[in-house]
């Protein structure tokens, strides 16, 4: 390494002006191609599902040193425009257009191969051929942009149009830090309001004052209109859950990237680990305990580091004084163990939610806290060979409170995860599928039924236009797709008095996949609503138990 550095530096001293000439070239052939070649714009759109992650991509791409406008006169003015005859060009071509990963590929790929952010953030991207927008209509940002929200109407109770906008949660824990009357409610179907309609999902604030109203609006850049009079409908309250995030000893990456998310989003959490597991009594301190993406099996799960290796600490000393952060033990060998596994399923017994992502599904399930999954081998036997990619997934219980804010179908990005399937008579247990066509046991049977007169064969109503079948691939490249499609993407599966929602993917992958964790914030808004009987806590406010640190502690 010492060598690679020392040659590089010596490279660069010896040829600089070379490399400032061929950097300066590579720049001017770039504004030749965005002007020559299509497309010649990416337009994001001012209409958004989450406007906020729209700024967000705009101050990423900015980060990038690519040039962004926005419409500021016109029919479209509000609208984001990357002109792509500019010296990043090829950059923004790359961030913004789709992945095509060669199935052939001699040396196949080991991690992610789609990294298209339009579909990771959920904001809506196009290309245009051709620019539309006049060169006095358009500016060119200088600094960040932030979406402020919008706030309507007259009235002391205020609604949100949910469509999963990421920021949801956290504005409902800022809310309750923010008043002690603070209340907020949460409509299970559709309803009319005045001229517009709500989603399944939608919120209602209430007990804050109009600055307060003011200030979640456009910190966390929500639309909110003030109603007078409260909404109909089926509806419950929402209680904030005390949340912890579970980690291990011997794979920390992805927990480590799931504390991140929660620590930029500023939902508060409690990190914990084996020793509270083999400790036993969560149900008391927590409400909902998220296992993030772990390798490994089942036996990797409950017993960790080899015992052999005991005593591993980590702990702060005077020779090692970061160490113990964010978390300490005196012995890191072990794991949770049998005992440790028994609470975390006494944990879900007794009314806890317990969300697994990826890998970690697998490994609860094969450590039998919830018995109704199984490890879909067949489907991995049948050469399915699934690099992060974003795929398509639809919606099998569409009213679950688990997909308030999606549309039917939606992209997801999914990396190589193992199956989980249920017995065919569970198949109400899968919320999201792979793709939008059924498992093969569940598409009808039409053949011939033996001592059953023969079956005329049905002719299918001709249509003029065939209805197009949405590609399972977006972005990236999966062998053999046909394995996957039918297959369970998220399950919502009942134990005892509480659930388990176990996802098939990694909806926190690295604070990237933005449009798919607002299924995890879904999960924690309605922690106690999961299920067909599900009764809304008498509360009067935003959240009844102990507030949580934000951050591990």
């Amino acid at each position: 390494m010492q060598a690679g550095v020392l040659a590089s530096l010596s490279y660069g001293a010896t040829n600089s002006r070379l490399m400032l000439k061929n950097f300066y070239q590579k720049g001017l052939n770039n504004i030749r191609k965005g002007t020559e070649e299509t497309p010649r714009a990416f337009v994001i759109r001012k209409d958004q599902r989450d406007p906020a992650m729209a700024a967000y991509l705009v101050n990423q791409l900015r980060a990038q040193a690519i040039e962004v406008h926005k419409a500021e006169t016109g029919k479209n003015a509000g609208d984001y425009v990357v002109l792509l005859n500019q010296p990043y060009r090829n950059l923004a071509i790359s961030l913004l257009s789709k992945q095509n990963y060669p199935k052939e590929a001699k040396f196949p790929p080991y991690d992610d191969i789609a990294w298209t952010l339009g579909y990771l953030y959920g904001v809506d991207v196009k290309a245009q051929d051709s620019v539309a927008y006049a060169p006095t209509d358009l500016r060119m940002l200088t600094s960040d942009v932030q979406y402020a929200g919008n706030l309507t109407g007259e009235g002391t109770s205020y609604v949100l149009n949910y469509k999963a906008q990421n920021t949801v949660l956290p504005a409902l824990y800022w809310a309750r830090a923010q008043s002690k009357t603070a209340r907020a409610t949460v409509l299970d179907e559709r309803v009319a309001i005045d001229k517009d309609t709500l989603q399944a999902g939608s919120v209602v604030f209430s007990g804050l004052s109009p600055e307060q109203v003011r200030k979640l609006s456009t910190q966390f850049g929500l639309d909110l209109q003030a109603v007078k009079t409260l909404p109909n409908g089926k509806q419950h309250d929402i209680t904030l859950p005390r949340v912890a995030i579970y980690h291990n000893w011997y794979s920390t990456q992805d927990e480590g990237w799931a504390r991140y998310t929660f620590d930029q989003r500023g939902i508060p959490y409690t990190s914990i680990d084996k020793d509270d597991l083999k400790g036993g009594d969560l149900r008391k301190r927590f409400d909902v305990i998220l296992m993030p993406r772990s390798r490994g099996t089942a036996a990797d799960f409950i017993h960790e580091i080899d015992k052999k290796y005991s005593p591993m600490p980590f702990t702060k000393t005077a020779e090692f004084p970061a160490h113990g952060l964010p978390d300490a033990t005196p012995d890191m060998t072990g794991g949770p163990g049998f005992d440790g596994v028994n609470h975390l399923k006494a944990f879900v017994e007794a009314g806890g939610l317990l969300v697994t992502l990826d890998n970690t599904s697998m490994q609860v399930a094969e450590a039998g806290v919830v018995r109704e999954l199984r490890t879909n081998t067949s489907a991995q036997a049948a050469g399915l060979f699934h690099p992060g990619s974003v795929v398509m997934a639809k919606g099998r219980k569409t009213s679950s409170p688990l997909l308030y804010g999606y549309p039917e179908s939606f992209p997801i990005f999914r990396g190589i995860a193992p199956l989980l399937q249920t017995e065919k008579y569970n198949r109400d247990l899968m919320v999201l599928q792979y793709g939008s066509k059924p498992l093969k046991d569940e598409e009808e049977y039409k053949g011939l039924i033996m001592g059953m007169p023969d079956r005329k064969p049905i002719k299918e109503p001709e249509t003029k236009t065939p209805k197009k079948e949405e590609p399972y691939v977006l972005s990236g490249m999966v062998r053999n797709e046909q394995a996957i499609i039918g297959h369970g993407a998220l399950f919502n599966v009942p134990v005892g008095a509480g659930r388990v929602v176990a996802f098939t993917f990694d909806p926190l992958h690295r604070y990237l996949n933005h449009h798919d964790a607002p299924l995890v914030w879904n999960a924690l808004i309605n922690w106690n609503h999961l299920g067909p009987d599900a009764k809304s806590a008498a509360v009067s406010a935003l959240g009844s138990g102990p507030k949580a640190k934000t951050g591990g502690q």
